[in-house]
């Protein structure tokens, strides 16, 4: 093999927190002097591709077939993945790759299993602290999986596994090492500087809950809301009902669809009230904050409770199930960490150990000493 130029397959799909964190590993291999083509498939297989190629990425589109439910599906569904797996199994002959990262959404299973056909090696990486299915699916031919958070249940996957980390974004990580966010962001966000600060957010897919949620605690926080100012990424330009709730309760709140720079709102948070994914825990630890975590109940195979649960093992978050993130709960423990905001930050602190800042650079160091250890080049 051209071991100064190894060839990586990316086979990924699914959502954002699959897609990005190969992307970010995608830059450090090719940093390191290596060749990076993407495989992609799933419902946001178009956006993905345009993404990988405005990163000047070679980028392929991929037939993703769904586990099937009842009826015609479940009858013809091996048909439809036996020729998905045969069609990534000729583009990868096509591309001659050294070895294949997969980044654990069902969409990559195809080329990813094609790996075997070919004797191509293959790592696969896991953002949760659940292995998830594809990944469980895989494990059986892998060579490594590297793992972002610490495992609730090792015994989930048949190959040897390294915890790296998940790569997040360069941005966020070059703002960790700050005490505080910038005075320009506090100005533009229309909050004070050194104020207990509240930051909401619930990610793509679980923000309704969590806006219902805090516009129904805005209600009972009394003469509470002197004491604190609240930063809500509320996931859509539909508002106004947030913002007139908060006003209403006296409240100084900065309600948006979103920040593209959330680094600084990690830096002005005293405490964080959000979902469980991976990113975002990767995030938190980073940063080292203090958080209630409110799972989303319809996440795969309930993963996001999962993550939550390894922190409340380890003391370094609060979890509240949806059932039991009530106004009147989440307000009590508002209240607490106002009154007590030392004891919330040991919550930070230990969340902090979980942190990995240098996972892109641990997840590509991976991949090459992989590739190597095979001396070959392609199939």
């Amino acid at each position: 093999m051209n071991k100064a130029n190894p060839h990586l397959i990316v086979a990924s799909g699914g959502t954002g927190g699959h897609f990005f964190p190969a992307l970010a590993i995608a830059r450090r291999f090719r940093e390191r002097g290596g060749v990076v083509t993407f495989l992609v498939a799933g419902q946001h297989a178009e956006e993905q591709l345009q993404a990988a190629r405005q990163g000047d990425f070679p980028a392929w589109a991929m037939e993703a077939v769904r586990l099937p439910g009842r009826g015609v599906a479940a009858v013809t569904f091996p048909f439809r993945f036996g020729r998905s797996v045969w069609a990534a199994r000729s583009r990868l002959r096509m591309l001659a790759p050294d070895l294949v990262l997969g980044m654990g959404s069902f969409a990559a299973v195809p080329a990813c299993l094609a790996t075997r056909l070919l004797r191509v090696p293959l790592v696969l990486h896991e953002g949760n602290s659940y292995v998830g299915r594809a990944n469980r699916f895989l494990s059986r031919w892998a060579d490594v999986m590297a793992i972002s958070l610490p495992l609730a249940d090792e015994r989930l996957f048949h190959c040897p596994q390294i915890r790296t980390g998940l790569p997040l974004r360069d941005d966020i990580l070059a703002a960790a090492g700050q005490t505080t966010a910038p005075a320009e962001f506090y100005r533009e966000v229309g909050l004070t500087p050194g104020k207990a600060t509240l930051l909401v957010f619930g990610g793509s897919q679980g923000a309704q809950f969590l806006n219902g949620l805090m516009a129904g605690v805005s209600a009972l926080l009394g003469d509470d809301v002197k004491r604190l100012q609240i930063l809500h990424l509320t996931g859509t330009d539909d508002n106004a009902g947030l913002i007139d709730a908060y006003a209403k309760a006296g409240l100084v709140a900065s309600v948006r669809r979103a920040d593209s720079h959330i680094e600084n709102c990690y830096l002005a948070a005293g405490l964080v009230i959000c979902r469980s994914g991976a990113s975002t825990i990767s995030e938190l630890a980073l940063f080292g904050k203090p958080a209630i975590l409110v799972p989303l109940p319809t996440a795969a195979e309930d993963h996001q409770t999962i993550n939550a649960r390894m922190l409340e093992k380890r003391a370094a978050a609060r979890l509240l199930t949806q059932g039991q993130a009530t106004p009147e709960t989440v307000t009590r423990l508002l209240r607490d960490w106002l009154d007590a905001p030392a004891k919330w930050a040991e919550l930070g602190t230990r969340i902090g150990e979980i942190a990995s800042p240098n996972a892109t650079d641990a997840v590509a160091d991976l991949l090459l000493q992989t590739v190597h250890a095979k001396g070959r080049k392609g199939p």
